[in-house]
């Protein structure tokens, strides 16, 4: 890897140029998104791309977080273009959703293995995987406001309870009142979606009922934590 320049950013951040890589805050400890966005594509290419490149996808939680870090930092290069294709396209993430007749299971397949069937997603929910979360149907889809938004068992399926002050101040950023939510809630059979976020008019939009083909958005590949340590130690042995 290349030496790289460190940037800090306001937030507790970081952009290290080179291949940019992105520190971003999250759940007590930070991630590292790789630059530049992959896209804009169909979600399949999307996250084939950043397979190939040995990342991993990024779930919904961490993707709200780069665009948290982004919007405390909009001048700074990498943050614009995080921001534009926020507002402009969709930013895709690798949190999918299963839908069946007794509800919606939320997965984060951060590695492209995500099973198949609900019977295999249920199993793992049950058992409380981390990655693995279900809702029950009937839940209430389009325009709410915010504070119904973030006690929405769907906005915490996707995101998770502890990620909820990001998510807040990302829909505030956008619109003080009101964001919106649209997800499949009720198949008769086994149904995947895919998830993006982006702004709607105004407003933040958590959006989980996506085909996969029609409708082209971006990403950004998340270093593992494998490679992070790698990284590391090369840049400490160069110093």
């Amino acid at each position: 890897m290349k030496n790289m320049e460190t940037i800090a950013l306001k937030g507790n951040g970081q952009v290290r140029q080179g291949r940019t890589e992105i520190d971003v805050p999250y759940n007590d400890g930070k991630i590292t998104f790789v630059q530049p966005l992959v896209g804009p594509n169909y979600h399949a290419e999307v996250m084939g791309s950043i397979d190939s490149q040995g990342l991993l996808r990024p779930t919904t939680a961490q993707t709200l977080s780069l665009v948290d870090l982004a919007m405390q930092n909009p001048d700074e290069a990498h943050c614009k273009e995080i921001l534009e294709r926020f507002r402009k396209n969709y930013l895709w993430t690798s949190t999918e959703s299963l839908s069946f007749p007794e509800g919606v299971i939320v997965y984060d397949n951060v590695d492209g293995k995500m099973p198949s069937t609900s019977k295999e997603l249920m199993k793992l929910a049950d058992k409380n995987d981390p990655r693995a979360r279900f809702v029950q149907r009937g839940f209430k889809t389009g325009e709410m406001r915010i504070s119904e938004f973030l006690e929405h068992p769907y906005t915490v399926a996707q995101v998770g309870e502890d990620m909820l002050p990001v998510v807040q101040r990302v829909a505030e950023q956008l619109n003080k009142k009101y964001a919106y939510i649209y997800g499949l809630d009720e198949a008769s059979q086994d149904t995947k979606r895919f998830t993006a976020v982006y702004v709607y008019v105004d407003r933040l939009l958590l959006c989980g009922d996506y085909r996969g083909g029609g409708r082209v958005g971006c990403a950004s590949g998340v270093l593992n934590t494998g490679e992070a340590s790698r990284a590391k130690s090369k840049r400490a042995k160069k110093k």
